[in-house]
């Protein structure tokens, strides 16, 4: 029987990168969406989660526990706080889109630039990563850069301005040996970047379906 794998998203961005992931890298899995975008329409410009938003995340992954998932991703990395507190009383694998991307990240390279889209969501991504570095025990030089426009644009349809505002601000940044896309709906913005930026860059979907099936077929 195939692993049931639910998948839950504050928001419709991130659907086509993390599907094709999983029919590329894990396609006996049966993976089910669920779809709230009052998550993110419900918190504050600053990321600040509120108890009832930790209260709903909950809720929605006991939701996935109850309906037979035998693993939950959640890919909206601005709620990572409230994925940790709500896992910790579940049975089965949880992962935070951005988990098993920054180890990755980590054993690539010594100087990684952080680059996202959503400003919100920028504390909870490098702690993250720096997370990642003090499990690993090395040092490692962090730049951040954040996209100013481009969730704006990719909000209102708009890949094209999208995709131009990374690859303008990732090229200009500076030489690094690794860049990480913080946020899932940002992986498309590598495809027109040249090809000796693009093979520095990570990105989730193919990280955390690795490490999904890890987690669930042990």
């Amino acid at each position: 029987m195939p692993k049931r794998i639910f998948l839950v998203h504050p928001t419709p961005l991130v659907l086509a990168p993390i599907d094709e992931a999983f029919k590329t890298l894990w396609p006996q899995a049966q993976t089910l969406n669920l779809l709230d975008e009052s998550l993110f329409a419900d918190i504050p410009q600053d990321g600040t989660l509120s108890d009832a938003i930790y209260a709903r995340v909950a809720t929605l992954l006991r939701h996935c526990e109850q309906s037979g998932a035998d693993g939950i991703l959640f890919s909206g990395t601005t709620f990572g706080p409230a994925v940790d507190a709500a896992r910790a009383q579940l049975r089965i694998p949880v992962l935070r889109a951005e988990e098993a991307l920054m180890e990755q990240a980590v054993a690539l390279g010594e100087r990684i630039l952080l680059v996202c889209t959503a400003k919100r969501a920028m504390p909870v991504v490098r702690a993250t990563l720096d997370a990642a570095v003090g499990r690993a025990g090395v040092k490692r030089a962090i730049s951040e850069l954040w996209v100013a426009g481009a969730r704006d644009a990719i909000t209102g349809g708009d890949m094209a301005t999208h995709d131009r505002l990374i690859g303008e601000q990732v090229t200009g940044a500076g030489d690094f040996d690794v860049i990480v896309f913080g946020q899932i709906s940002m992986v498309a913005a590598r495809v027109p970047l040249p090809a000796e930026i693009a093979r520095r860059i990570v990105s989730a979907p193919e990280a955390t379906v690795a490490r999904m099936r890890a987690l669930v077929e042990r």
